[in-house]
């Protein structure tokens, strides 16, 4: 995890110095150790941490092996608790595990490693990670430390002098972990080189404690069909999908540990089982079905359902084929993601279609593949009449070409333009006045898929809002004002809504930074909520601003301007911000060219809870806003935020 740490400053009778890396270092750990007492008023909260690190560690290490390591400091805790899925494949692979922290030294070893090495856990630690290597070792487990620091993982053979003096060859497989510390699985090359070829490859496909239940309870044919059909076995377990293999008469052979693991089956429970065991009803006929493909050595897929050892039951997709022995080998996908993703967008394109807004989504080079019935109403245009086709000249005004290109234009460079009025073609030929918002839609890397419209009509709104004009010039003040407040009231309306549902904190957090935008006219939008240590905000929602301003995640509240609006109590606002000494990204706001700054504090009961930040490259745009309604606004936020966080 990155943080973000404002410099302390060291003053001196003559000038300011900014003090070095190491110094800024140290004097962060003097004032966590002083807060984790438990005088201090966060010392409880920390106290609570460490009980949940604790408890954690237990899990992963035992009972006995956690009353080694419990006086670990917390950081080398959660650096055992971070790789616990490699301790747990060490384990089931029966192969020794090593952990060191940066300086190279053991805080933890498997009970695999203390076996093989003959000293225990209490003896490994604070050793050298080449305590027990010979000298040639110890050269080569230096060398690869070099590789560790670039973040880089390696392979290579080294020799172990066990306690008893005895020397061993093992294969050691290296990896940096994100604390600078490194981790290792050694597997006994002294126990391969004893096994035959056929032992060797099965060994390292299943490891050594199911390669015992393997040799004790298969047929040598039936281990080699499972040796030959390896290369699936890795790509199933590479994918994390489940893998089952049976023979001729479609009993278990072998399941890898993701099936045992979904299923709740040891690999003895599953050995000799029928292949439809842990399947319902349905399934099982499924199964029977294409069992009959089989014989006539024919692949298929089809959907099944897993019933666990607890009596869940698991949707999955198997795709199963014949093998060369008369059997059957098939990787199951666990479809319970897929399935709810599936329902989540039935539903989303049900609201999509049946929505009053016309609501149309184009592809990348501006096709239409979405024409809902809000736009058919609208526009006059049935949705088989206009997919595949241009917006512009369908229903963009020839007249207004050039500004449906700019505001293209705008949507690529700000990813989203809301509520910008201009005029669209009916079906008839008619004018239509309407009201636009367009997101760009892109995927988890940032490319862009296409772009997502809604309109509004506002026509009849247009020909009242000109005739009174005509008629109350006098009251045109007011009117206005009465349509900002109603906006305001329907937001704060809609925060209330969310923050009462289901949805997560974070669908808040991006309404809240979407009305703010809307409401203000803003630039830009951050919202940010305080750690539970109290010294963070942590970044939880934006619009407006780039992904660099994301590298910004963590600041911290000390001598900052949250610090000032929390002492205050009320919104402040900045003029020239991209000259300020406070703010802790000045090179973000100067990149953005944003000159103004309006902080709102969020408090619940005068607790401080976070901050809203909006920014403006024209400090014209916040002249009209009204601190009654942003401190309104900033009570709804934090109410809201306070909710979902409980």
């Amino acid at each position: 995890m990155i943080a973000f740490y404002k410099p302390y400053m060291e003053f001196t009778t003559n000038k300011t110095q900014q003090p070095g890396t190491q110094q800024r270092e140290k004097i962060t750990r003097q004032r966590r150790l002083a807060k984790s007492a438990p005088g201090h008023p966060q010392g409880r909260d920390r106290e609570h941490t460490y009980e949940y690190i604790d408890k954690e560690l237990k899990k992963i290490v035992g009972e006995q092996d956690f009353n080694t390591i419990k006086d670990l400091s917390v950081k080398d805790k959660q650096s055992i608790i971070d790789v616990a899925s490699h301790i747990n494949l060490a384990n089931k692979m029966h192969q020794c595990f090593w952990i060191g922290n940066k300086k190279h030294n053991t805080i933890y070893t498997n009970p695999v490693y203390s076996k093989v090495s003959g000293y225990s856990l209490k003896e490994c630690l604070g050793k050298r990670s080449d305590f027990c290597f010979d000298e040639e070792s110890k050269k080569a487990v230096a060398k690869h430390h070099k590789l560790r620091t670039k973040g880089e993982s390696s392979q290579y053979e080294a020799t172990i002098i066990k306690k008893n003096g005895e020397m061993i060859t093992v294969l050691v497989n290296g990896t940096p972990t994100e604390n600078g510390g490194t981790i290792g699985i050694f597997t006994n090359m002294q126990l391969t080189d004893k096994l035959g070829r056929d032992d060797n490859k099965l060994l390292k496909l299943v490891g050594y404690k199911e390669f015992k239940i393997i040799k004790s309870t298969l047929k040598p044919k039936e281990q080699a069909t499972i040796i030959k059909y390896r290369h699936s076995i890795r790509l199933a377990n590479a994918m994390d999908h489940c893998f089952w293999i049976g023979n001729k008469h479609h009993k278990t052979i072998y399941t890898n540990t993701v099936y045992q693991e979904t299923t709740g089956y040891s690999l003895e429970k599953c050995i000799r089982q029928p292949s439809d065991f842990c399947f319902d009803e349905e399934s099982k006929r499924t199964i029977t079905k294409h069992h009959k493909l089989r014989a006539v050595g024919i692949a298929s897929k089809y959907e099944a359902t897993y019933v666990t050892k607890q009596g869940k039951k698991i949707p999955v997709l198997v795709i199963g084929a014949p093998t060369d022995t008369g059997g059957t080998y098939g990787m199951h996908i666990n479809l319970t993601q897929v399935k709810k993703h599936r329902e989540q967008q039935r539903i989303s394109e049900q609201i999509v279609r049946n929505s009053t807004e016309a609501i149309v989504i184009l592809d990348k080079t501006h096709h239409i593949k979405i024409w809902n019935a809000g736009a058919m109403k609208i526009f006059g245009y049935k949705e088989k009449e206009v997919l595949g086709e241009k917006l512009s000249p369908l229903i963009v005004p020839k007249k207004l070409t050039e500004e449906n290109k700019k505001i293209i234009s705008e949507v690529e460079k700000k990813k989203f333009i809301h509520n910008f009025e201009t005029k669209r073609h009916h079906k008839n030929g008619e004018k239509i006045d309407v009201s636009l918002s367009i997101t760009k839609v892109t995927d988890s890397k940032g490319r862009s898929k296409g772009y997502l419209i809604i309109y509004n009509d506002i026509t009849d709104r247009k020909k009242v809002n000109t005739e009174l004009q005509k008629r109350f010039e006098a009251i045109q003040d007011a009117y206005k004002e009465l349509g900002i407040q109603k906006r305001q009231a329907d937001y704060m309306n809609e925060i209330a809504d969310v923050a009462t549902s289901e949805e997560k904190i974070d669908k808040v957090a991006k309404l809240i930074v979407s009305a703010v935008c809307m409401l203000t006219k803003c630039d830009g939008a951050i919202l940010r909520l305080l750690e539970p240590k109290g010294r963070t905000l942590r970044l939880l929602s934006c619009l407006g601003v780039n992904h660099k301003w994301l590298d910004k995640s963590k600041i911290t509240l000390e001598n900052s301007l949250a610090e000032d609006a929390f002492k205050t109590g009320r919104p402040i606002i900045i003029q020239n911000i991209d000259a300020s000494t406070k703010h802790q990204g000045i090179k973000l706001v100067k990149s953005h060219k944003f000159k103004t700054l309006i902080l709102i504090p969020l408090m619940i009961n005068g607790k401080f809870i976070g901050t809203l930040s909006i920014y403006a490259t024209d400090p014209g745009k916040f002249r009209l806003i009204e601190t009654e309604f942003l401190e309104r606004f900033g009570k709804q936020c934090s109410l809201a935020l306070h909710i979902k966080k409980k």
